[in-house]
C-alpha cells in the first residue's frame, strides 16, 4: 500500500509499444503490477518490462494474437492460474485501416472488427467471469462521436466497443466499472511524419494533439474514480465538438 491505496494488476493489451506503452508506464509509475500484452513486439515488451521495474515490481509480459479465438480465450484464466488474475484490463489493442464503404469487403469487415471489437469485447466477458471485480478501460476514438466514412469499418468497430462498454457498466455495476477513453490526434502512424499531422491540427480546437502520456494519464484516473462507470473521456483537444469527418494521414 502507498498511502492507503490498493496496488492493482493491470493487463494492456497492445502494451509493449506507442500509446500502450505510455499506459503501462503510467500504472508501474502510480505503483502497480503491469502485465504488458503484445503479440508481434515481444522484444519492445521485454525491454519495456526492464524499465518498469524501476518503479515497481512483479511486471510480466504475455504474448497473445488476440485474432486467434482460442489463443484469446485462454490469456485470461492463463493469468488467474499463474496467480497473475488481473484488476484493471486496459483493451488498448486494435488496428486502424482507412476503407471506404464502397470499397468495404465482407473479409476487409471481418478482419477489423475481429481485433477491434470481438477481442476486446470477449476479454471483457472474461474479465468478468474469471476476475469478478475490478475495472475496465476501453480504448476508443474521437470517431465515435461523428462519422468518418473513409474509415467504415473501424469506425463502426469503435462504436460498437463504446455500445459494450455501456451495457458492461450497466449490467456489471457495482462489481466492475466499465469505461472508455476516446484519443483523437496523437501519434502519426508508423512511418508517417509527424509534420504530415499539422494541417489536421488546424481544425482540432486546442490547435495540439494529445500526447501519450495524457492519454495514460486518462486511463489511470477511470481507474482510479470509484464513482465513475459507462462513461467516455475524450482526450482530442476539443475535437468531438466540431467532427474532423474524413480527416486521413497517409
Amino acid at each position: 500500500m502507498a498511502g492507503g491505496r490498493k496496488h492493482e494488476t493491470v493487463l494492456v493489451t497492445g502494451g509493449a509499444v506507442r500509446i500502450g506503452r505510455a499506459i503501462c508506464l503510467a500504472f508501474a509509475e502510480a505503483g502497480d503490477r503491469v502485465i504488458v500484452h503484445c503479440n508481434r513486439s515481444r522484444r519492445e515488451a521485454e525491454e519495456l518490462r526492464i524499465e518498469l521495474l524501476r518503479h515497481a515490481k512483479g511486471h510480466a509480459v504475455v504474448q497473445t494474437d488476440l485474432t486467434d479465438s482460442g489463443a484469446r480465450a485462454r490469456l485470461i484464466p492463463g493469468l488467474v492460474a499463474r496467480g497473475l488474475a488481473p484488476t484493471v484490463l486496459v483493451n488498448n489493442a486494435s488496428t486502424y485501416r482507412r476503407s471506404p464503404l464502397a470499397e468495404l469487403s465482407e473479409e476487409r469487415l471481418r478482419a477489423d472488427f475481429e481485433l477491434t471489437l470481438f477481442a476486446p469485447l470477449l476479454l471483457m466477458v472474461d474479465f468478468a467471469r474469471y476476475c469478478r471485480r475490478g475495472c475496465i478501460v476501453n480504448l476508443l476514438d474521437q470517431r465515435v462521436a461523428g462519422v468518418d466514412p473513409g474509415a467504415a469499418s473501424y469506425g463502426l468497430a469503435k462504436k460498437g466497443l463504446r455500445d459494450a462498454t455501456e451495457a458492461a457498466a450497466a449490467e456489471w455495476a457495482p462489481d466492475i466499472r466499465v469505461n472508455a477513453v476516446a484519443p483523437g490526434l496523437s501519434l502519426p502512424p508508423p512511418g508517417v511524419p509527424a509534420e504530415r499531422m499539422q494541417p489536421l491540427l488546424e481544425r482540432v480546437p486546442m490547435r495540439r494533439a494529445a500526447t501519450p502520456e495524457e492519454i495514460a494519464a486518462a486511463c489511470l484516473f477511470l481507474t482510479r474514480a470509484g464513482s465513475i462507470t459507462g462513461q467516455t473521456l475524450f482526450v482530442d483537444g476539443g475535437l468531438n465538438l466540431g467532427g474532423m469527418s474524413g480527416a486521413e494521414i497517409a
